[in-house]
């Protein structure tokens, strides 16, 4: 054999395998879009980022990846973030005009995780309609205060809205009973009254001084006080917004 000879394998072996890699069905692994939910409300002072921070990292404790993106200038959500113990990744994102809100569209389709919170501004604009473009559920968190009552009219209208431009029923909806304090008669009688908007009114997250004393430490309710009456909250929160998510 010439030293310059190449061992190679049989032609009809090559062709064989040439033929097998052309026609054996090839796997894809399909991305599915995340499931996108917008904790919404115009009145400050509601609970919406301790909802939308300790939502997302109860959601994140089977495995799923979830990114919180907070679109409020005030940056509650991020600070919480900022001291690195969550175990969700999250990002300031304001929404102020209409360039934010195709920010907001383009960078939930690119985010790649199971689920992408929103924790929207107290304010009507390109936010909320942003949020209504691409939430599958919308949260409202209200008090037990009658200008909350006065406020939460407001949002569900603009979701109203929402459904007639998106034509396809969604996004869903789910009124949260938010810093309820059940020795009060208002806070008794929230559920009750709550109801008269039409759509389901999810399991309250009470007033506890456990959320105050985890956002200071920096940690979500489940890792700063596991097991509290806190953290049952949320959990009760995750599951209902979890059955939502799969009809």
């Amino acid at each position: 054999m010439s030293m310059f000879s190449i061992t190679t394998r049989p032609a009809v072996q090559l062709g064989q395998d040439v033929v097998r890699f052309l026609l054996n069905p090839i796997k894809y692994t399909v991305r599915e879009p995340p499931l996108v939910i917008a904790v919404v409300n115009l009145k400050g002072g509601c609970g919406k980022s301790t909802i939308a921070v300790n939502l997302a990292c109860e959601l994140a404790t089977t495995g799923d990846t979830v990114l919180l993106l907070d679109n409020d200038v005030q940056g509650t959500s991020i600070h919480w973030l900022k001291h690195g113990q969550l175990p969700i990744r999250g990002e300031l994102m304001p929404l102020e005009n209409h360039e934010d809100g195709e920010r907001l569209v383009r960078a939930v389709a690119a985010s790649g995780d199971r689920y992408v919170v929103l924790d929207a501004p107290a304010h009507v604009g390109a936010a909320t309609q942003a949020a209504g473009r691409i939430a599958d559920l919308v949260l409202i968190p209200v008090t037990a205060s009658g200008v909350d009552l006065v406020a939460t009219r407001a949002v569900m209208d603009l979701v109203e809205r929402a459904r007639t431009i998106r034509g396809t029923g969604g996004p869903r909806c789910l009124v949260i009973p938010s810093k309820i304090d059940r020795r009060t008669e208002a806070g008794r009688q929230i559920t009750e009254k709550l109801q008269c908007f039409g759509e389901a009114v999810g399991p309250a997250v009470h007033q506890r001084a456990a959320f105050v004393e985890a956002f200071g430490a920096g940690k979500w309710i489940g890792d700063y006080a596991p097991q509290s009456p806190g953290h049952y909250d949320i959990s009760s929160l995750a599951i209902a917004v979890k059955r939502i998510l799969r009809t």
